[in-house]
């Protein structure tokens, strides 16, 4: 047992306790809706949303047009039209209910081209709060554990050091990935005990890296938590083996928060994810209409934010692609997450104008232990390019030629796949790894 970590985790929820359960409330309806059945917590559901629709009829101008509570009737939102429809949508500070104190402007990192700025009321700050607690405990990470995330820190993100000495968690820019800074990550791990660490999948794979690299392991970890990329395989099992614990998939967003995430423990051959159904409704929408798409159809992933009365966030198109699927025995009745994509604008296509998960690239190349990292991006109609960082400054011809021709097998045999050796594969301003790129359509 740490002693820290006990200290401020009973210091956290006595204080909450003290101030009305602003946290624990929300945990507990959370814990309520994700573990109970479907018809006990569709009807909380319900209400909320019927709640939130009327809400935004009579305070904001956007939708005082809009007669009825069906979703449906609602526009679909984006990023730009949020921007351009800002002033009609947001609310006035004392129309909004419950408020304390100031409102939370939450930004985007703007990495798809559209930065964006979305205030946040008091009570959604709490359920992100509520919603971190929970997710985190049910893949098992107690509160107030010592943990590192990892991420691109700047001036306005930044914490004090009152902050990680009151949270117990440390931050860790990872904008610069050389082997000195993994060695420092690597020193912070030991010297702060840490429990869990949270971050971009590419983060993990660096650390990983590392640590073959020089014959190290470590051990004491509960729990690795990626987000923001695809998790690929080979990551998953150097993270087992390197790292002594599990990893799992997170979806979130800085807009809304925490909208899915897998279960413990993983299936590396179908790592479906759980949808966050205490706090968001969603919608798979067709890739180019407004009509909804059927269970494993690929289609655009809608969310409509259950608690956010600062700036309602209904019916908004998040940019990324997935399946919905029927449910499973784990989900209570709820539909799942079986697949997620990404960005829409990162989507590739066989040959034949199928689109293909990125994770059917990597199951490909983790079996070529030369491969340090990679980037597939498309080019054209057939023309491909696989961007490669090598173990050795030398040229694999034949060894990536096999490579290729099992790409080929997934993508279409008239693929014309060209290899490219790179000393480094750019990452975006956030710090994330695309690791399919379509320039094809989108250059």
């Amino acid at each position: 047992m740490n002693l820290r970590a006990t200290y401020l985790r009973y210091k956290f929820w006595i204080n909450d306790f003290i101030n009305g359960s602003p946290i624990r409330t929300p945990y507990n309806e959370i814990k309520f809706i994700t573990e109970n059945s479907y018809d006990k917590g569709e009807k909380i559901r319900e209400k909320k949303l019927k709640k939130l629709l009327q809400f935004a009829q009579k305070n904001c101008k956007f939708y005082k047009d809009i007669t009825t509570t069906r979703l449906s009737d609602f526009p679909v939102m984006n990023k730009m039209l949020y921007k351009e429809n800002y002033d009609m949508i947001r609310v006035d500070e004392n129309l909004i209910p419950q408020q304390k104190g100031k409102l939370h402007i939450q930004r985007t990192s703007g990495s798809t081209g559209t930065p964006f700025a979305i205030p946040q009321d008091s009570q959604k700050r709490n359920r992100r709060i509520a919603e971190l607690k929970y997710f985190g405990k049910i893949v098992g990470f107690k509160t107030h554990d010592a943990l590192i995330h990892l991420r691109t820190w700047n001036n306005w993100q930044q914490k004090t050091k009152a902050q990680i000495r009151r949270e117990n968690i440390y931050p860790f820019d990872i904008s610069d990935m050389s082997d000195e800074k993994m060695n420092d990550l690597y020193n912070l791990i030991k010297e702060t005990k840490a429990k869990c660490l949270r971050g971009y999948a590419s983060s993990f794979d660096k650390l990983c890296n590392y640590l073959i690299k020089n014959n190290k392991t470590i051990s004491g970890i509960k729990i690795c938590i990626a987000g923001s990329e695809a998790l690929q395989d080979d990551v998953r099992a150097k993270v087992k083996k390197l790292l002594n614990c599990e990893i799992i998939s997170q979806y979130a967003n800085e807009e809304c928060g925490i909208l899915a995430q897998e279960q413990i423990p993983t299936n590396s051959t179908n790592n479906v994810m759980y949808l966050n159904n205490a706090g968001y409704y969603f919608e798979i929408l067709k890739l180019e209409t407004d009509e909804p798409a059927e269970y494993d159809e690929l289609g655009r992933i809608v969310v409509t934010d259950l608690h956010n009365y600062a700036f309602p966030v209904i019916r908004y198109d998040t940019g990324d692609i997935g399946q919905i699927s029927s449910p499973n025995k784990n989900s209570n009745g709820y539909p799942i997450l079986s697949k997620l994509y990404g960005r829409k604008l990162d989507i590739c296509y066989t040959t034949s104008g199928e689109p293909f998960h990125p994770m059917a690239i990597g199951r490909i190349l983790k079996h070529f232990d030369d491969i340090i990292q990679w980037q597939f991006i498309q080019k054209s109609e057939t023309e491909y390019t696989l961007k490669v960082i090598m173990k050795e400054d030398i040229e694999y011809t034949q060894y990536l030629k096999t490579a290729i021709k099992y790409i080929k097998e997934v993508i279409g045999e008239d693929a014309i796949i060209n290899r490219e050796y790179v000393k480094e594969i750019p990452v975006l301003s956030s710090g994330k790894h695309k690791s399919v790129v379509n320039e094809w359509k989108n250059g």
